[in-house]
């Protein structure tokens, strides 16, 4: 039986989440192992009278972060029996990159949600997985009939579409586009069209990024490669695919 750890603590579309889990569940068989993670490494903000933030460990300071932890932790309790999803909430604390690589032992992908801007927690656990992620931000997975991949001909995107293809065998039509950008040999299509898929490239040539996003979020799924080690250089200096993860609305499929 193959599973699918669902990461729950930093989606701010929650049942986008459960109900990608759902999809997966009904349409390809995975289990819902739903996982929170108390974070040892979060800091404890508290908002003064005068508006200030401030970081504390005081047993006052903790006891409401943990009053404000174990009301969330109900709600996602609540809402996963309203959906009818049968799993239990495992319930962890440490970590969270640690505590997710070692429960992902146990499964074979992971579904977490995804904000405008990325979390450490979320870089590193992007750039320490050893399986593949789907994030989720404003639009559920709900379908697989139109997947668009980033092909920029190199390792990472080819690798995340081997795991894809693995993962999801059934799946056989694929679009993929790059940006500015001609592929003289197009090895990846080569590649998924030897293993039985069909594929149609194209070359968007643009300047305005908005068309970009507007491409990827009419798909159903985006595929695209790992961050690379230098992801907060890449972040200043604006690379495509960060933006892609921030700010598009389509769930991202990365092996």
């Amino acid at each position: 039986m193959r599973r699918a750890l669902v990461l729950f603590g930093n989606e701010i579309e929650r049942e986008n989440l459960i109900d990608s889990a759902i999809y997966l569940e009904k349409e390809y068989g995975f289990k819902i192992y739903p996982l929170y993670v108390k974070d040892m490494a979060r800091e404890k903000l508290i908002t003064t009278t005068d508006g200030l933030m401030i970081a504390g460990r005081s047993p006052f300071m903790i006891q409401g972060w943990d009053e404000i932890e174990k009301g969330e932790i109900e709600s996602i309790e609540k809402l996963l029996n309203d959906k009818g999803v049968k799993s239990e909430l495992k319930i962890d604390i440490g970590v969270v990159p640690e505590i997710v690589t070692e429960h992902m032992k146990r499964c074979d992908i992971l579904i977490m949600g995804r904000n405008d801007i990325l979390t450490e927690n979320e870089v590193n656990i992007l750039k320490g997985n050893y399986k593949s992620i789907i994030l989720i931000g404003e639009k559920p997975l709900t379908s697989m009939k139109n997947i668009l991949i980033g092909n920029d001909n190199g390792v990472k995107v080819n690798r995340s579409c081997y795991h894809f293809i693995n993962l999801f065998p059934d799946i056989k039509e694929f679009s993929s586009f790059i940006i500015n950008k001609e592929i003289e040999e197009n090895i990846l299509a080569e590649y998924l069209l030897e293993h039985g898929k069909k594929i149609e490239h194209e070359e968007l040539t643009t300047n305005n990024y908005e068309d970009v996003l507007k491409r990827v979020d009419e798909a159903d799924l985006f595929i695209m490669g790992n961050l690379s080690k230098s992801y907060f250089f890449e972040k200043i200096i604006g690379k495509n695919g960060i933006k892609l993860l921030e700010k598009g609305k389509a769930p991202i499929f990365i092996g």
